[in-house]
């Protein structure tokens, strides 16, 4: 074997080879974490379940535990304990049944029938389509002419990069051909006899908006099919329909591309797959946008979409017929977007289903956010750096996964000017090694009112959409005498919501904590404004400091964050040189953040000081380092503040130097009081 466990690692998530190999003890798709299931060692089920997946803190390692038979560990000792393999076999096995090709020794094909494309972050190597890959196109009804025309080749290769970095590549055989559905700067690889969870792959950034078979759409004609899929659109046109295919079934379709399509086409009609998921949403890009919707009778053999439809032998006739029935039906009516009383039909129709994440899983898609806290603490270029990972198109901001629909963000700055602005963007885009890109926009308002902040907002997304509003700061913007005043403080923050939702984006207001909290454990009653600001935004974060650039990400309200996150605080890394957050996998909890208020009376001051000083000496002689390792352990606080800490007991006379080290000084009568001079002394407290 020529690979090893990090190897394997690179190509697969733990989760996935957990989930893969419990998929017969459970019944559903993917396995959520802390859902109990029977211990799959056991021969007989467990009377109550009490086995779990759950990832590990810091690392995000999947891991199982049953709670009562002690069973634990990591993906690998799951293979190896339900299969009885040694570690070795259990590494071939999951690159076996996972189709992970590791053990691969090909060579590079380099004839001149293939052809290769080079891509700034992939390389496929296309060649000519074999008779068996023709064969498996042409039960649907697709020809190599109609492959050619929406642009899908035959692979024999492609290469690309693993999330982490390391360049691997895949060869197609004939027991598992590839497929690219190419495109400018992306592609997706289809595999259909690969495992489900790897039929499709993406390499490039892939468009959001992209629509499958718009290119190839006349400028008008009498029907237009939306479908489930880029097979199922060249199996109609095939057939001389017009059709087009979104990302995927559960994806919206926004009504600016819906009233394009009516003004081209007479009928529009929804076709999706007849299994649960087509149903439901057929149904509702149906009654959202007043379409046709047809459902398949049963097909033949578990067939589920018109491709299969025509794979089994139906007709051409039978389906004209069961389009020239739906047409005489009549289309729901199109719902009215002003309206606000829905039945339950209307308002599921009104858009996504599942709860759908910019930054998975805490900063919600759309709506409005707060992000506060003192002065100084990074707020500002936290915000910036998220508008401009999603700007750069990136998928990754502090270890979190970044769903942007369009690679673009909004900055509205009322504090920095232009040239502060400009320093600062540079800094964050040279530590990112990274060059600007015109997908991030500035609007300078610090002269603006709030009704010219919000026409420019409206005119520049009108203009392009966006997924992130920055709004720096929400002090600002706020039209209002008493910020404490919740009736103002929520109406203020609804004129935004609105734009965000409008505008399907997420509109983030940088604010302020109050002094009083400056150190204390973050809450959400600690933002400034009272109760109006948090409780009209679907997401509160307090950004906190900790000892020299360490900095502290606390979600303090997320109506659909995980309990982990708001229980929790993430500790983040911030750099001076290049203004940049990056995560260090720790999480703290909250409740430990924060110190002590400040002491007032000396006298307790220095009693505490005595009391540290007597736990850590306790009548021994103790060397420097050893008291500032120990000091840091008792207080949990910073080395230099052991360093001062040690100073004032020496200045003080609460230790003394005995034989290169130091001990507590024995006291006299004088010594029952604070010295003349304690003013001067610095106590660490």
């Amino acid at each position: 074997m020529s690979f090893s466990k990090e190897d394997l690692l690179k190509k697969v998530d733990s989760y996935d080879i957990i989930n893969h190999y419990l998929k017969p003890y459970h019944n559903t798709d993917r396995l959520l974490a802390g859902k109990n299931i029977s211990n799959p060692f056991l021969a007989e089920n467990q009377k109550t379940p009490s086995f779990n997946i759950f990832p590990t803190m810091g690392s995000g390692e999947w891991r199982f535990k049953d709670f009562a038979t002690g069973d634990e560990g990591s993906c690998f000792d799951l293979v190896m304990k339900l299969n009885n393999l040694k570690f070795p076999e259990a590494l071939q096995k999951i690159n076996s049944d996972l189709n992970l090709m590791l053990d691969t020794s090909q060579k590079f094909d380099n004839s001149n029938k293939h052809t290769v494309v080079e891509k700034p972050t992939f390389r496929v190597k296309t060649k000519p389509f074999d008779q068996i890959e023709i064969q498996f196109w042409l039960k649907y009804g697709i020809d190599v002419h109609t492959l050619k025309r929406f642009n899908v080749s035959s692979l024999a290769e492609f290469s690309t990069t693993s999330k982490s970095g390391n360049p691997y590549t895949i060869r197609s055989s004939q027991d598992n051909f590839i497929f690219a559905y190419e495109n400018t700067n992306w592609v997706k690889l289809y595999k259909p006899l690969d495992d489900k969870k790897y039929k499709f792959h993406y390499l490039g950034t892939k468009d959001q908006e992209f629509i499958f078979g718009w290119e190839q759409l006349p400028e008008n004609d009498e029907l237009l099919i939306i479908t489930g899929g880029e097979k199922d659109v060249m199996a109609l046109s095939a057939k001389n329909f017009n059709a087009i295919t979104l990302n995927s079934e559960t994806a919206t379709m926004p009504k600016s591309i819906i009233d394009n399509l009516k003004l081209r086409f007479k009928n529009i009609l929804v076709l999706y797959d007849n299994d649960d998921t087509g149903l439901k949403h057929s149904n509702l890009l149906a009654v959202a946008h007043g379409l046709h919707r047809l459902v398949l009778p049963t097909i033949k053999n578990n067939g589920k979409d018109i491709s299969d439809y025509f794979a089994t032998g139906e007709s051409l006739e039978n389906l004209k017929y069961l389009i020239e029935e739906t047409l005489k039906t009549t289309p729901p009516i199109e719902l009215d977007i002003e309206k606000s009383v829905y039945n339950a039909v209307e308002l599921l129709a009104r858009g996504e289903i599942e709860q759908r994440y910019l930054m998975h899983p805490i900063f919600p898609q759309k709506g409005s956010a707060v992000l506060a806290g003192k002065p100084d603490t990074g707020k500002s270029q936290f915000a910036r750096q998220l508008c401009i990972q999603i700007a750069l198109g990136e998928t990754n901001f502090i270890d979190f996964e970044l769903n942007p629909v369009h690679n673009r963000s909004i900055y509205v700055a009322t504090e920095d000017n232009e040239d502060a602005t400009r320093f600062l963007l540079y800094k964050q885009f040279n530590g990112l090694e990274k060059q600007a890109v015109e997908n991030l926009r500035f609007i300078f308002a610090d002269t603006m009112n709030q009704e010219e902040i919000i026409k420019n907002l409206n005119e520049q997304l009108s203009l392009q959409p966006v997924d992130l509003v920055v709004i720096d700061s929400f002090g600002d913007i706020f039209q209002g005498n008493d910020s404490n005043n919740n009736m103002a403080m929520r109406n203020t923050v609804k004129t935004f919501d609105k734009i965000g939702k409008e505008h399907n984006c997420l509109v983030l207001f940088v604010h302020h904590i109050n002094k009083a909290a400056y150190r204390v454990a973050p809450g959400q009653e600690h933002i400034q404004g009272g109760a109006g600001l948090v409780q009209k935004v679907r997401l509160a974060i307090v950004l906190s400091e900790g000892e020299g650039n360490t900095r502290y990400f606390t979600v303090v309200k997320g109506n659909y964050c995980p309990k982990m996150y708001k229980e929790n605080s993430l500790q983040l890394d911030f750099s001076e040189e290049s203004f940049l957050f990056t995560n260090s996998g720790k999480l703290i909890p909250t409740a430990e953040l924060g110190t002590k208020p400040e002491l007032n009376n000396k006298d307790e001051k220095y009693n505490e000081l005595v009391d540290i000083a007597e736990a850590i000496f306790k009548n021994n002689v103790v060397n420097y380092g050893n008291f500032v390792k120990e000091f840091c352990q008792i207080t949990g606080k910073s080395v230099p503040t052991a360093k001062r800490a040690h100073s004032n007991l020496v200045k003080l006379e609460i230790i003394e130097k005995c034989n290169g080290a130091y001990r507590i000084k024995e006291k006299s009568s004088d010594d029952n009081n604070l010295d003349n001079d304690e003013d001067d002394v610095d106590v660490p407290f």
